[in-house]
Formats: C-alpha cells, sequence, structure tokens
C-alpha cells in the first residue's frame, strides 16, 4: 500500500473512531476547528457510496465553513472544480474574494468531495506506489511532455509522438488495470459527479433544513456539478451561479479526448495578454520584457527562445515544465506579476544553465509542482464521461493533438497529455451519469459567468450553456483574464450577484447577447499596469459592449 494512502486510512479511522457516536444520531458532525486552518469551521458527513445500492457502503466527507464576515443572509454551497480541488484549501485562499463578491452576507459551505484530499473517504486515488512511478512512466510522454515547437510540422517531432502511440496503448491500460488492483479498487466507480450533486443535496439537508432551496456556486469543474444539480434536482434551484463554465452538454454527448480542444479555446488570447501587460510593464516590473519599448510579441520571441533551448538540447522534461508553467500563469491575473518576474524567468533559466552543462536543482525544484501521484482528475473526469469508443487509440488521440496545435493552440496544445485523453482506456465509469436534459424547468433561473479571455473554459462554454438553458438563466461576459471571474474585481459583476442573492433579479443577458461588465481600472497585472489598459486582439476590455 502507498504511504500516501495509509495516511488516508489513518485519518478516516481517527474520524471515525471520533465521530461514531455522533453519526448515529446524524449524518453530520459537529463543527470544530479545521485540520491546518483553524479559523475554518469542519464537520464530517457520512454518505453512501452508491446512493442506489446501499451494499456498497459507506463513505464520509471532510465539509468546511467560512462564516459570513457581514449580516447573515444564508448559505451558498460551493465547489471549486477541478477536478480535484480541496474545498478546504480554497476557502482557505479564496474565502476574501467570495466574501467581496457577496457583501459578507452568506456563510460560504465547501467540502472535500469524493477522491479529493486525505481527510475525505474515498480520498485521493493511488495506482501507481511512489518508488514505481518513475519508472512505470520513464521515457513516455507522461514523463518528457510532447516535443514539439511551431505549428507541429517538424517531421521528427511527429515521427517521436507517433512512436509513442502503442507504448501509450498498453501503459493507459495498464495504468487503468493498476487502479483497479490498488488501493482504490473497491471505490473507484463511486466519485463520480452525480454522486457528488446528491451529497450536495444531502449537505443542504442536513445545514440549512430538508427539502431546502440550495443556493450554489460552483467553479470550473464545480459548473458541472451545478449543471447536473439544476437538472437531476430542478426544485431545489435556490440562487446558482456556475462560474468559468464547463458545457455539461458536450461532457455528456463527446468522447471525452476530443474536450481538450474546447478546454484551450481561448488560451492563446488568454497568452497574448499576459505578454502584452509584461511588454507594458517593461523589464523593471517584467523580467521577460526585453526592452523598455518592447511588445507583447517580443516576450513571446523571448519565452519561444527558450522553448526551442529546450526542444534542440532536451534535458530530463524541461519542455514540459515550461510549457506547464507558461500554462499555469494564466489562471490567475493577481499571479501574472509573480510568473512574470519569478516562476518563469527562473525556468528558463534553468534551462539555459542545463543545456549549457550545469546543474538542474531549480528544475528539479519546479517538476514537483505538476508531478501527481494522484489520479484524482482522470478517475473523476473519465468516471463522468461517455463510454468509451474501441475505434479511438492512442494513435486517433495524437491525430487530435497535432490538429488542436496546428488550429487553436500552438503554445498550449500539446502541453499534456491531460486527463481527457485517457479516458478511452479508464476502466470505470460510474454506476449514475446524468446525461439530459439539460433545459428542466427551474425553480429558480440560474446566473453565468465568464471571462472574456479565460484560458481553461472559453466564453463560448458559458454562451452554449445560456442557449440550452434558454429563459432559466442570464448571462454575463466579464471583460477580463484568468479562470473564473473571482480573481479581478468588478463593481458590476458585484452588483449583479449581490442583486441576483437578494432577490433574485437577473439581468437581461442572453446567450447571444450577453450583460458585458469590465474590470475595474484600479485592477492591475503588473505594476503600474491595469487590467483596462491590456488590449487582445483591438478589442478595449474597457469598454462595456
Amino acid at each position: 500500500m502507498l504511504k500516501a494512502d495509509w495516511a488516508a486510512v489513518a485519518v478516516f479511522a481517527f474520524a471515525n473512531s471520533v465521530l461514531t457516536a455522533q453519526a448515529q444520531t446524524s449524518r453530520l458532525s459537529k463543527w470544530a476547528p479545521c485540520p491546518q486552518f483553524a479559523d475554518l469551521s469542519c464537520a464530517y458527513f457520512d454518505v453512501p457510496l452508491d446512493y442506489h445500492n446501499t451494499s456498497a457502503g459507506n463513505g464520509q466527507l471532510l465539509v468546511v465553513k467560512a462564516p459570513a464576515t457581514g449580516e447573515r443572509k444564508g448559505t451558498i454551497f460551493l465547489n471549486p472544480g477541478g477536478p480535484g480541488v480541496s474545498g478546504l484549501t480554497s476557502l482557505s485562499t479564496d474565502a476574501e474574494a467570495l466574501m467581496n463578491r457577496t457583501g459578507g452576507a452568506y456563510d460560504f459551505v465547501s467540502w472535500d468531495p469524493r477522491g479529493v484530499g486525505p481527510y475525505t473517504y474515498p480520498g485521493n486515488v493511488y495506482c501507481i506506489p511512489d518508488d514505481e512511478y518513475a519508472s512505470f512512466w520513464n521515457g513516455t510522454i507522461e514523463s518528457t511532455g510532447i516535443h514539439q515547437i511551431g505549428n507541429f510540422t517538424n517531421q521528427t517531432d511527429i515521427q517521436a509522438l507517433y512512436s509513442q502511440a502503442p507504448v501509450l496503448d498498453q501503459k493507459w491500460k495498464e495504468l487503468g488495470d493498476r487502479c483497479l488492483s490498488g488501493p482504490n479498487a473497491t471505490t473507484l466507480g463511486y466519485i463520480g459527479t452525480a454522486a457528488t450533486v446528491r451529497d450536495l443535496v444531502g449537505l443542504a439537508d442536513a445545514i440549512v433544513g430538508p427539502n431546502s432551496p440550495i443556493n450554489y456556486w460552483g467553479l470550473s469543474y464545480g459548473t458541472l456539478v451545478g449543471a447536473w444539480f439544476i437538472n437531476m434536482f430542478p426544485n431545489r434551484v435556490g440562487h446558482v451561479i456556475l462560474d468559468g463554465v464547463l458545457d455539461a452538454t458536450r461532457v455528456a454527448t463527446t468522447q471525452s479526448y476530443k474536450l481538450w480542444r474546447d478546454q484551450i479555446g481561448s488560451a492563446e488570447d488568454a497568452y497574448t495578454a499576459f505578454t502584452n501587460a509584461c511588454a507594458l510593464a517593461g523589464p523593471d516590473n517584467c523580467k521577460l520584457a526585453t526592452s523598455a519599448n518592447g511588445t507583447g510579441q517580443d516576450v513571446v520571441d523571448y519565452v519561444n527562445q527558450a522553448i526551442m533551448l529546450a526542444h534542440d538540447h532536451p534535458v530530463a522534461n524541461q519542455l514540459l515544465i515550461l510549457r506547464a508553467t507558461m500554462y499555469s500563469s494564466l489562471y490567475q491575473p493577481q499571479q501574472w506579476a509573480d510568473y512574470g518576474n519569478d516562476y518563469l524567468p527562473q525556468t528558463i533559466a534553468t534551462i539555459q544553465n542545463a543545456t549549457a552543462g550545469g546543474n538542474t536543482t531549480a528544475l528539479t525544484r519546479r517538476e514537483q509542482v505538476f508531478t501527481q501521484n494522484s489520479y484524482t482528475e482522470p478517475a473523476v473526469v473519465c468516471a463522468d464521461s461517455v463510454d468509451a469508443d474501441p475505434s479511438v487509440n492512442t494513435t486517433v488521440i495524437f491525430d487530435d493533438i497535432v490538429d488542436i496545435v496546428r488550429t487553436v493552440s500552438p503554445s498550449f496544445g500539446a502541453v499534456g497529455p491531460v486527463p481527457w485523453q485517457r479516458c478511452s482506456y479508464w476502466p470505470v465509469r460510474a454506476p449514475e451519469r446524468y446525461q439530459g436534459p439539460f433545459n428542466r424547468t427551474l425553480a429558480n433561473k440560474v446566473l453565468l459567468i465568464g471571462n472574456a479571455y479565460d484560458n481553461a473554459t472559453p466564453f463560448a462554454e458559458a454562451a452554449h450553456l445560456a442557449a440550452v438553458l434558454g429563459d432559466q438563466a442570464a448571462l454575463v461576459k466579464q471583460n477580463g483574464f484568468g479562470h473564473t471571474s473571482i480573481y479581478q474585481s468588478s463593481a458590476c459583476v458585484t452588483d449583479i450577484i449581490t442583486a441576483y442573492l437578494n432577490d433574485g433579479t437577473l439581468p437581461s443577458g442572453t446567450s447571444s447577447d450577453p450583460t458585458v461588465c469590465a474590470i475595474d481600472s484600479s485592477v492591475e497585472l503588473f505594476s503600474g499596469v491595469e487590467s483596462v489598459d491590456v488590449i487582445v486582439n483591438g478589442t478595449d476590455l474597457s469598454r462595456r459592449d
């Protein structure tokens, strides 16, 4: 058994020993200070592994609460997405931003969903022991990343990629077999989103009251939880915000490997915003800028020099690390200065040093950020996915990757393999998957929010889900960058959210004519560079269209 799994079992056993007496009378334990974050309150919540088959046994969720900071008006349940993101850690970092958006009038309750963390059971999905992880993937693109430059026309790169097809055919199948025989074998099928939706409803019954309207805020993959929730339980819909929208209709109908194309549809635009903002900041405030009067393209060219260096003189997995760091930089604009002045320059310096024969200490340190032995993310997305098509093999998936690089995102199309691309080989699907309809009549209308330039969930996905929901939803386009709306303040968006939570009032935004909100003029991306200063594709984001 893995060392990490022993820790999870120990924590679960401790929780059971403490809470057994309480669980006999209530599924929710008493609130107490959270592990690691004593300023938040935590409890444990007992759940059936399979809501339609009690013989499957039981699980337990860690639940976390951030209390309202003002006059309390109710409770909002939060799922931070991922899948695999911890509600505990998310509330510890994002509670202030969420309170700012809601006037501090609501308790936020989140939880570590099934498959997440050491405190929930079933927790993190482990399949390969730590001491076998490197050797298992050695020599594959799971370890080294995909070598590719430009628009993927280099024949050596293409041949190298396709030579991996039979290797990964076997490795991805073996990974599934390992997961089925590993410490999570008996619970692997019970971490899907439909069960998480039922957990949410049970939590609301326990915390707010049976059959109460449920206020919910879903971020990123949490919007899939939200889309399933409002259609599985339309009569329980209170005030629901889906923020950074993943199009649930695509997940329900599409072979999963094709979803990567959707996910990075705006990644190049987000990268353009980052590099333009860096150039405006100049070398004094962004170390990637090459001159005081440089352009965003100059920043791109500088980074591309490092990509070429890592490509032409491969050492370990440095091209994978550089691309992953570049892509990570796009998620939260409030961290762009850190990436422009610290993480990316360090990574580039490491590549320059390593290819010159120096040490790779910094590279190894960065590698630890992106190497995760937990397979929670593919376990959840693949549990939710449509049944695998037997005709889809790794060659077909590689065909899609090459086309994505050429037609959608030359910078990030090959940043994977990503979890979606493993689902054709994943051994289980959840016993319950919601696959529609997605236009049920709801007890209350819902609010959809998307950023103009979101690297992980393009605005088009929010617009499509809004079209499916029709007059059941209002759509807001926040004219900013990054993944989800909460990392850039907008008084316009805050006013919309406050009005919606207060009395259900929504703007008139539709899929074809969304309500457009500007980012506050005071929001800086780099020192001296405000968000509204950055122009992408000729669009002035300070305007409200």
